[in-house]
């Protein structure tokens, strides 16, 4: 069963929600200020889901409920939420195309709700109105895991209870700024499988980390992402990774009379899923993940083995969809 909510708050704040589960189909009160307690003050920046979620759990804890944990694809959902409501095209639909890609198959009696609020200077004023906006929903014995997303003061929250798979243990705040990631695969649907890997699922994960770095979100260039699926098969009959041959990755590339400004490439043997494979990049080559002049990506995996590959073009590109959700969203560039 769905449902919406629009709730009405000060002329200064922006909100709007969307639900699916089943749950009965009643507006969320809206908690009047003198019943909230004050919370004490985080700090003055914005989007630093880590202390969000510390406060979050000091509230909950202070009423006998168990910690909540943030979790990667609720961020990444969130985020790609928080971009459709930037465009002005966020609506029920798309929410169900979400929720249907990107958080049901993380179990079989999920329920999730979203919340967009703004705009704020800080963290702190954000989780004082998040408390008076949604107080039955974040405090709910059964809520499992949140996933934040912010821009320009504006935040998008994504809440999930009833999901499959969690951590061993939950830390009321976070002392790391890993989220946490279901340790198997999700299955992904077929027809998202390009060069043996959920393309959309890595787009999302991997612009996820650079726009909390404020960073323009990776377009895929065709000459790079059809190289990395050589590069891929070529490890896979090497038994083998590699990173300098036989088949050289500049060459191969410049060889295509492809305009590149610079190139860089790794391979690994390590790939079980998007989210390991983001996890070592983010590890081992988070500064080139996150360096702004390197704005193409292709990306490939066979039997294990991965590569990736960045560019850096003499011209500017933009993605209109940071997180796609099927290949159809996928932004490409050649």
């Amino acid at each position: 069963m769905k449902f919406s909510i629009l709730t009405a708050v000060a002329a200064a704040v922006m909100t709007v929600s969307f639900a699916f589960g089943a749950v009965p189909a009643r507006p969320e009160p809206l908690t009047s200020p003198e019943s909230m307690p004050m919370l004490p003050a985080l700090s003055s920046t914005r989007g630093n889901a880590q202390q969000i979620v510390c406060q979050i759990n000091r509230e909950r804890s202070n009423r006998y409920l168990s910690p909540v944990f943030l979790h990667r694809t609720l961020s990444d959902a969130a985020l790609s939420l928080g971009q459709r409501y930037a465009d002005g095209n966020l609506n029920s639909a798309y929410f169900d195309r979400v929720f249907n890609s990107r958080i049901a198959p993380l179990g079989s009696n999920v329920y999730s709700s979203y919340k967009v609020l703004g705009t704020f200077a800080n963290d702190d004023d954000y989780v004082v109105r998040l408390e008076q906006s949604i107080y039955d929903t974040l405090f709910a014995r059964t809520l499992d895991a949140i996933g934040i997303y912010e821009n320009s003061g504006t935040y998008t929250i994504v809440l999930a209870s009833g999901l499959r798979d969690r951590p061993s243990s939950v830390d009321v705040c976070p002392n790391t700024t890993t989220q946490y990631s279901p340790p198997g695969d999700t299955p992904s649907p077929p027809s998202n499988i390009e060069n043996g890997i959920d393309l959309p699922a890595f787009l999302c994960a991997i612009n996820h980390e650079r726009t909390n770095a404020r960073t323009d979100a990776f377009v895929v260039h065709t000459a790079l992402h059809n190289e990395a699926w050589e590069q891929a098969k070529q490890m896979s009959q090497l038994g083998h990774y590699t990173v300098d041959g036989p088949r050289k990755v500049d060459e191969s590339i410049y060889g295509q009379h492809v305009n590149m400004k610079e190139l860089y490439w790794v391979a690994g043997d390590s790939f079980h899923n998007v989210n390991s494979l983001v996890n070592v990049l983010m590890s081992t080559y988070s500064s080139k993940v996150l360096d702004p002049k390197y704005q193409v990506i292709g990306v490939a995996q066979k039997d294990g083995f991965w590569s990736v590959i960045f560019g850096s073009l003499y011209r500017s590109v933009r993605a209109r969809n940071s997180c796609p959700l099927t290949l159809s969203d996928v932004d490409y560039t050649s």
